[in-house]
């Protein structure tokens, strides 16, 4: 997995990510959809996780969560995820698993860029294509949000709940915020960070959480990651002390 290793924070918002190897389809049809949907339903509740939004690709799936009593929930409900979503596959079309050997993730700061967060994987599918637009996408939390799907089972954020006072005011917020509010640059920004394993934020909010765990960003190594110690930091290059 490029980049750095995982960091997990303690009641912070986490953006998710889990992925095939070689862009590998993982998802062939609505079937597969339906169930992976299901899953994330179900172990969201076990794990006790908020799930603030969600978007299932082709070859990956996003999700933005919040862990709301043990930070090591999040391991595990990916873990269990990247086995459940692909365990109707795998005995029908007796394939072994698609997925990269590990789940990326990306801290997200509270404020805009939770919003930010929130838009950018709903967009996803129709930034790469897959939709003429993030409404006509079927696999993703966007419709739910809009109040389109039978059931809502978001859990809204404080920042997405200022938006308005029903789910319709919401809606409509939200929907002219992903059409005008999103800066190109941001969407990099939270692009580069899923990718790395880095922070989701501003420089300020980067400094502050690196210092508090006395760590720096540094590209990892071969091997699978370290274990996450009981502070909740999953292992980054510790800062050297000063000669």
């Amino acid at each position: 997995m490029p980049g750095t290793e995982r960091l997990l924070l303690e009641e912070h918002p986490h953006h998710l990510m889990r992925k095939s190897r070689k862009g590998e389809r993982v998802f062939q049809n609505e079937a597969d959809y339906r169930h992976c949907y299901g899953q994330i339903r179900q172990l969201k509740q076990r794990y006790k996780l908020d799930l603030m939004a969600w978007s299932i690709l082709p070859d990956r799936i996003h999700l933005l969560i919040r862990p709301t009593q043990k930070i090591k929930h999040i391991s595990a409900f990916m873990k269990a995820l990247s086995c459940r979503a692909t365990l109707r596959q795998r005995y029908l079309r007796q394939r072994g698993s698609p997925w990269e050997e590990g789940f990326r993730a990306s801290p997200v700061e509270p404020g805009q860029w939770l919003l930010a967060t929130m838009c950018y994987i709903e967009r996803l599918p129709a930034m790469e294509g897959l939709a003429t637009s993030a409404f006509q996408y079927r696999h993703s939390s966007y419709r739910m949000r809009l109040g389109k799907s039978d059931r809502y089972w978001l859990d809204d954020p404080e920042e997405y709940a200022r938006l308005g006072d029903s789910i319709e005011e919401r809606a409509l917020a939200y929907r002219t915020y992903m059409k005008e509010a999103l800066d190109p640059g941001d969407l990099e920004t939270i692009h580069d960070a899923i990718h790395r394993n880095l922070l989701t934020g501003s420089p300020r909010f980067v400094q502050e959480v690196y210092k508090k765990f006395n760590v720096v960003a540094r590209k990892r190594g071969p091997g699978r990651p370290r274990k996450k110690t009981s502070d909740g930091f999953d292992g980054l290059e510790p800062i050297p002390p000063k000669a």
